[in-house]
């Protein structure tokens, strides 16, 4: 699944791994490593979480407005429109879309 939305300001390396530890909770899987997150500098900056069954990548960029992308791997099913309604609410997203891509 993929989820790209624009915020106000930039998500930052602290508010990244809480979001991917509060997604973990969400999606009930199991943490396996991280949360990790990092600054590209100027770039934005990038974050990741280990599950068992897989994991997320996320990254920020800076702008008017600020963008994310969530990038969620797994072999363990998920709601994704409750992933997707979380999301929205813990950046207070401006914009959101989302594409559950099934293999």
């Amino acid at each position: 699944m993929i989820i790209e939305g624009t915020t106000d300001k930039i998500v930052e390396p602290e508010l990244m791994k809480q979001y991917l530890l509060a997604l973990a909770d969400v999606t009930k899987m199991e943490v396996l490593s991280g949360p990790e997150a990092r600054s590209a500098h100027e770039l934005g900056y990038g974050g990741w979480i280990h599950w068992r069954t897989s994991g997320t990548h996320f990254y920020s960029y800076p702008g008017n407005p600020a963008l994310f992308t969530v990038d969620t791997y797994t072999c363990k099913p998920f709601s994704v429109p409750e992933v997707v309604e979380f999301t929205k609410k813990f950046f207070n997203a401006r914009e959101i879309v989302w594409k559950e891509i099934a293999i």
